[in-house]
């Protein structure tokens, strides 16, 4: 009896650790579907427009402030496929723009461009 009681409790474990989960039970959607975070750090002086370029496509963002810090939850679109997007800061009433590298975005991640003053030196990361 205590044979098969142990025969059964171990029949029983090894089936839990075969199962499971389906997604949307406790899984959180496929990073492919999910958006993704622009966090822009304006050191710059002046206000700067922001722009996401993919395919060919410029999408205007937002003006930040100067010297402030905003984040913006970019829709899914822009990266799915495996595109690269290009950023772009046009400083208000400043000679010239700046672009960032072309930038592999996936699904859930956060890409903070710091705009330093002299914008040529400004920093993009993604994590």
């Amino acid at each position: 009896m205590v044979r098969r009681l142990l025969w059964i409790g171990a029949a029983v474990a090894a089936l839990g650790a075969c199962s499971h989960r389906h997604a949307g039970e406790t899984e959180a959607a496929p990073a492919a579907d999910q958006g993704w975070t622009l966090t822009i750090v304006n050191h710059h002086w002046l206000d700067v427009s922001i722009y996401v370029m993919s395919d060919g496509e410029r999408q205007h963002v937002a003006l930040v402030t100067a010297t402030r810090t905003e984040s913006f939850d970019m829709p899914a679109r822009l990266i799915t496929g495996g595109r690269q997007i290009t950023l772009e800061a046009d400083p208000v009433g400043g000679p010239r723009s700046v672009r960032s590298e072309r930038l592999a975005v996936q699904g859930g991640q956060n890409v903070e461009w710091t705009l330093e003053h002299g914008l040529e030196r400004s920093t993009v990361a993604v994590y």
